[in-house]
Parts: C-alpha cells; sequence; structure tokens
C-alpha cells in the first residue's frame, strides 16, 4: 500500500494521510476479507473496475464516506479493483466539513452529496490516468472549498483524543476532561464528533493494537500473546475480540489476510 503525505499545512489539523490501495499487487485474494475497524473516518474514490465490493446497495459508487466503523466490516475484493484513500483524524470529518461520524457509523454515503458528481468524476478520471500527485492537489482544493465553518471546534477534547489514540486507547481520559467539564459534556462531544462513545473508541484502539500485533508478529498464537495490561485475562480479551470479529481469536487466525494487514499497521 502506498501512502502519500498532506501537501496543504491547512489540511494537517484534520488528515492523516493519503493512501492508495491497488488489489492487483495482492497475489491469491480470498473471496471474502475480514477488515478491523480502524478509528477514523475515510473518504474513498474507486478508480478501478467497477465492482461490489462491501455487496451493499450504497457502498458501489466511485466515492464515499464511511464513518467510524466499530466492528470488522467484510469485502469482497477483485484484483482489478483500485482505491485512493483520505484517512482523517478521528475529528477531522467532523472539524473540516461540518460531517457527524455518528450518522454513518458502521455505514457511508456518497461523496458527491457534499462534493458534487461533477467534482468526484473529475477526480476519477485523474487517478484512473495516473496521476496521483494532481488528484491530490485538486482532492485538497476541493476539500478547502467545501470546508465547514460552522461547527464549534473543542481543541481541549480533540487533544484528548489524540492522547487516547497515542496510548492505543488504554488510558483513563476522564482525568484529562477537567474540573471545569463534565464527563457528560465529553460524551456528548465523542458522540457528535468521532460517532461513538469514548469507551467503544477506545476499545476500537485497544482491538486494533492487537491486531497489529497479529500482524506484525506472524508466528505468534493467542496463547503465547503478551496483552501488556491491555486486558485482565484471556476470557476478557476473547470476549472483546468476539464482539468486534463476529468470531472467536482461534477462527481468526484462519482468514488473516493481506489487505487487513496493509490497513492496519501503524502510520504517521
Amino acid at each position: 500500500m502506498e501512502t502519500h503525505s498532506i501537501q496543504n499545512p491547512v489540511l494537517k489539523d484534520y488528515l492523516q494521510h493519503y493512501f492508495v490501495l491497488d488489489f492487483g499487487k495482492f497475489p491469491n485474494l480470498p473471496n471474502e476479507i475480514k477488515i478491523p475497524p480502524l478509528g477514523f473516518p475515510v473518504i474513498q474514490f474507486h478508480f478501478g473496475e467497477d465492482a461490489n465490493f462491501y455487496r451493499h446497495k450504497h457502498f458501489t459508487s466511485q466515492s464515499i464516506i464511511i464513518g467510524q466503523c466499530s466492528r470488522h466490516i467484510l469485502l469482497y475484493p477483485s484484483n482489478k479493483i483500485k482505491i485512493f484513500g483520505i484517512n482523517f483524524k478521528p475529528y477531522g470529518l467532523y472539524n473540516l466539513l461540518g460531517v457527524s461520524p455518528k450518522y454513518i457509523k458502521d455505514s457511508c454515503i456518497e461523496s458527491c452529496l457534499i462534493f458534487g458528481e461533477e467534482n468526484i468524476e473529475t477526480i476519477s478520471l485523474m487517478l484512473k490516468t495516473g496521476s496521483i500527485e494532481m488528484a491530490i492537489g485538486e482532492i485538497e482544493n476541493l476539500l478547502l472549498k467545501y470546508q465547514n465553518l460552522k461547527p464549534k471546534k473543542h481543541k481541549h477534547f480533540d487533544n484528548i483524543v489524540d492522547i487516547i489514540v497515542k496510548e492505543n486507547g488504554l488510558i483513563n481520559y476522564s482525568k484529562f476532561v477537567g474540573n471545569n467539564v463534565s464527563i457528560r459534556t465529553f460524551q456528548r462531544y465523542f458522540s457528535e464528533v468521532i460517532g461513538i462513545s469514548p469507551k467503544l473508541f477506545s476499545q476500537v484502539l485497544r482491538h486494533k493494537y492487537i491486531m497489529t500485533l497479529l500482524y506484525n508478529n506472524p508466528e505468534m498464537t493467542w496463547s503465547n500473546m503478551q496483552l501488556n495490561g491491555f486486558y485482565y485475562d484471556y476470557a476478557h480479551f476473547a470476549k472483546d475480540f468476539t464482539l468486534f470479529s463476529g468470531l472467536t481469536p482461534r477462527q481468526y487466525l484462519p482468514i488473516k489476510n493481506c489487505i487487513a494487514s496493509a490497513l492496519i499497521q501503524k502510520r504517521e
């Protein structure tokens, strides 16, 4: 998977990076793959063959905006699919475009509803002709053109989210909120800006960290994995894992896949 940096410094407050995922570079793709939740919203542009990548009637367009996922999602890849993605910071979609991830939790909307069909078609054409850098420039201009200045930004809470992400969810976030702000206010911020509760967000990040350990250590098994204090015991870990993936840890091992590995690697 190729990654590309943010070009316009203004957007660095909202975006993590861009990526290009060409499924043709992954041999022996299974017909169905599971992808864990990653902890942030994404805008995807599909510029390979048209395919029902998600087997969902609303997930087949040229470009979609995906909200915060709270569980593994199923993908149905082919080797002709190519995706250009914008990985937002957890609060970036709301702060930049005014789109609350809570309305597209574990789901999506078509990007043309925000940016218009003509703009999406222009970017898709650039991507298909191989002009990735030109497409990035066009995308950044588009994001800034449609920047929504109405949403109230909560810099203090955004900073707490950054800390939670840095610590992979293993943190008592309440101690950072401060005495002058109620936990309830913080929870409302999370619901509107992040799209899920702070507790669930922390669980998502812990799960992502465990998945990263798994994919970075091919010989690792659940029985010998060091959970580094993330779970009290294996039973608690297994319960959490099944909640997110729909499978027990041991059931998951045979379906490890290269696409999940590429997507969950920690990148700045």
